[in-house]
């Protein structure tokens, strides 16, 4: 609220509080109305009359007379109510007019702009892959020269030497290399088969069967690198497939790891070859079964 508007309320209050307090004034000052008093006869009596004071019902009712108005009494009049003093008009400062405010323009709405369709993509095309290039050949070592020939039969300079004469040798047929010959056909017959030819064909097969015969017996061990280690037992065999002597053993691909497994490895190779005599191969193939020798590994 500004300064001139609490000054005009001011003055309002003060001059309807001395308005409120002239009126009261006034009407405590009224002279106050009595009302005329007039005196009532009364009489005292011990006698009591004998005549009925009931009313005669055959009497006719009076008539009814409208009772007598007092005169009315002049009010008095009332004091004159002082004209209470007018409150001196105050001067309201006029409000500044409102500057007027400019307000931003909005903007113009875009035109919305449609929705370009997506392009499609267009399938790929294979590329066909490119050809392999051609590794290039590994240079050829330059053969050796071979060695020149030094001996005495390739210079044409020497004469050829002559062999020295040998001393003539005595004959190592004896008297009795002919006793016992006879023109009669010998009875003894050999027991063994006569040996066959073998051809890689049966060599692949005789291998075949050699493993399938041992590894029923064979019982890898297990561990670090368990499957690198590579035991390959030489074994002799007899005609009837029996092992002859002490079979050997050698064991590659011994690490770090499985270097504690080697002997046990080597010992089971050797103890499947012996479970499995004796073999059974086809005698007239003895030359090429007469020493086996089988390799043991995991995945046997």
């Amino acid at each position: 609220m500004e300064k001139s508007e609490r000054l005009g309320l001011s003055v309002a209050v003060i001059g309807h509080v001395a308005l409120f307090g002239a009126l009261s004034l006034g009407i405590a000052s009224r002279s106050e109305l009595k009302m005329p008093t007039e005196p009532i006869s009364v009489q005292l009596t011990d006698e009591v009359g004998l005549v009925s004071t009931a009313p005669n019902p055959t009497r006719e009712a009076a008539t009814a007379t409208a009772p007598e108005l007092a005169p009315e009494i002049e009010k008095a009049e009332p004091a004159p109510e002082p004209e209470p003093t007018p409150a001196p008009a105050v001067k309201r400062p006029e409000p500044p007019a409102p500057k007027a405010i400019e307000r931003p323009s909005p903007p113009k709405p875009k035109a919305a702009e449609k929705p370009r369709p997506a392009p499609v993509p267009k399938p790929a095309r294979s590329t066909p892959p490119p050809p392999a290039k051609p590794q290039p050949k590994a240079a050829e070592k330059p053969k050796p020269a071979a060695p020149a020939d030094t001996s005495d039969r390739r210079r044409p300079d020497r004469p050829a030497a002559k062999p020295a004469a040998k001393a003539p040798r005595a004959p190592r047929i004896g008297s009795d290399f002919l006793e016992g010959v006879t023109d009669k056909a010998s009875t003894s017959r050999s027991q063994t088969p006569p040996a066959s030819v073998a051809g890689p064909a049966v060599v692949a097969s005789l291998q075949r069967e050699l493993l399938r015969q041992v590894k029923p017996h064979w019982v890898p061990p297990t561990g670090a690198d368990a499957d690198q280690l590579r035991t390959r037992v030489s074994v002799r065999l007899d005609e009837s497939g029996n092992i002859v002597g002490s079979p050997s053993a050698v064991t590659t691909g011994v690490t770090a790891s499985n270097r504690a497994q080697e002997a046990l490895h080597k010992e089971r190779a050797i103890a499947a070859v012996r479970r499995a005599a004796p073999f059974k191969f086809p005698p007239q193939f003895y030359s090429e079964w007469q020493t086996i020798e089988p390799t043991f590994y995991l995945g046997l």
